[in-house]
């Protein structure tokens, strides 16, 4: 990227310092803009940061993933969402009534029409992802993290292969490289799954990264060395004025010439005080680590009907995943990694105890798009938030697109159908 005139770089704010938001700050920096992040906890070493995302995933970088969570059929599964706390896409009855709208905007998302103009849509931001994240991994020093060899999904039974031939023409339509593994294949490539599977899907070109804690260590080393600083409290309202915008942080206005709102599931509550009403809302996903089990998978596995993955990484084997629609401030529900756990042992007889359990928060959207481009109420602002599954996968992208926008610089694709009040 080349950098901007002098002229015309401006002092710029990103509230956020996850993926999406390190990665919008580096692009920025990388155009020539002066850059400042906020965060309650950035990533610095010997400082907490299980609050984000971007600590607990589940590790991949899917470019594969252009699949909405919301498929056509969906709408038959709304009973058992509300009767089993174990389904793997979960709400509660006393959650209903505020996630009504997110939930209406969801059902029409998932109508076969629909469906193919969001795939479209995704595959087009997945095909320009490693574009977004390869340099930033590579000037971190981060590729030492990668780990090239593929994900896998398997399929209990015939019937339930069959029944995923559409996801895969969807797929094979969007570029995605898909290889068919039959049982023997699959214990070949993974012996200590319990051989109950008949059919299998390697993406061969996903990746995972190990650990993204360590990767957002990197990001946010290389923010500060590239003369970046970092705001430490949290961002509670934007002010417009007429020569800047500011954020609230602990009772101190921080004012920038432009803003990046990447807040994640908070970004709703900011976006709120600029005026912008956004149909954000989100999903709870859980994770459990089980220590020095690492050994146990090659890559990242997934049984799609059990909606988790399971990912080696040299910390343990993490099983992360489950969709539970709540909201913030919930405490955790336990019947959710007790399930996660119990799973897992049963799909990995060689696993015992373990030693982590983790709560974070999705910044989704009813469609599975996230959100990026500016303020309905101010052009200064511009949003990057709401990437549910694959924040990880699109960090980089998003940031790209976000340096674009900042430096008057037309993006690589069109940004109607991710715009804030798609709504």
């Amino acid at each position: 990227m080349i950098p901007v005139p002098e002229a015309e770089r401006l002092n710029v704010i990103v509230i956020g310092a996850g993926v999406v938001g390190l990665s919008s700050a580096l692009w920025l920096q990388r155009a020539g803009h002066q850059v400042r992040v906020i965060d309650r906890g950035p990533p610095l070493p010997g400082q907490p940061y299980t609050h984000a995302c971007s600590f607990g995933n589940a590790c991949t970088v899917a470019l594969g993933a252009c699949l909405p969570v919301a498929m056509p059929g969906v709408i038959a599964g709304v009973p058992k969402m509300l009767i089993d706390r174990k389904s793997p896409l979960a709400l509660f009855w006393r959650d209903l009534p505020k996630l009504m709208p997110w939930l209406m905007s969801f059902l029409r998302s998932s109508t076969p029409l629909e469906v193919d103009r969001i795939v479209r849509v995704l595959g087009q931001l997945l095909r320009l992802a490693e574009a977004g994240n390869a340099p930033l991994m590579e000037e971190a020093g981060s590729i030492r993290l990668l780990q090239r060899n593929g994900s896998l999904y398997l399929y209990k039974s015939e019937q339930s292969f069959q029944a995923a031939t559409n996801d895969m023409l969807l797929r094979e339509r969007e570029g995605v490289r898909m290889e068919v593994l039959d049982a023997s294949a699959i214990r070949e490539r993974e012996p200590n799954l319990a051989p109950i599977y008949q059919r299998g899907l390697v993406f061969s070109d996903a990746y995972h990264i190990d650990t993204p804690y360590q990767y957002m260590l990197d990001l946010a080393q290389l923010f500060l060395a590239r003369g970046g600083e970092f705001i430490r409290g949290e961002a509670s309202s934007i002010s417009r004025q007429n020569d800047d915008v500011s954020v609230q942080v602990d009772g101190t206005h921080h004012k920038a010439d432009r803003l990046v709102v990447a807040g994640g599931a908070w970004s709703k509550r900011l976006a709120a005080t600029v005026g912008d009403s956004i149909r954000l809302d989100t999903e709870r996903g859980y994770h459990v680590l089980f220590p020095d089990a690492g050994h146990l998978l090659s890559a990242p596995t997934c049984y799609p009907e059990h909606g988790f993955y399971m990912t080696p990484l040299s910390e343990g084997l993490r099983v992360a995943g489950t969709v539970e629609l709540g909201g913030l401030g919930q405490p955790p529900r336990p019947v959710r990694t007790n399930t996660i756990s119990q799973v897992a042992k049963m799909l990995i007889p060689g696993l015992s105890r373990h030693d982590r359990e983790w709560l974070g928060f999705r910044p989704s959207m009813p469609d599975s798009l996230p959100v990026i481009g500016p303020s309905p109420r101010d052009r200064r602002i511009i949003y990057a938030f709401g990437h549910g599954h694959i924040g990880l996968t699109l960090g980089g992208v998003t940031g790209y697109i976000v340096s674009d926008l900042i430096s008057n610089r037309t993006p690589p694709i069109e940004l109607d159908s991710l715009r804030p009040n798609r709504f």
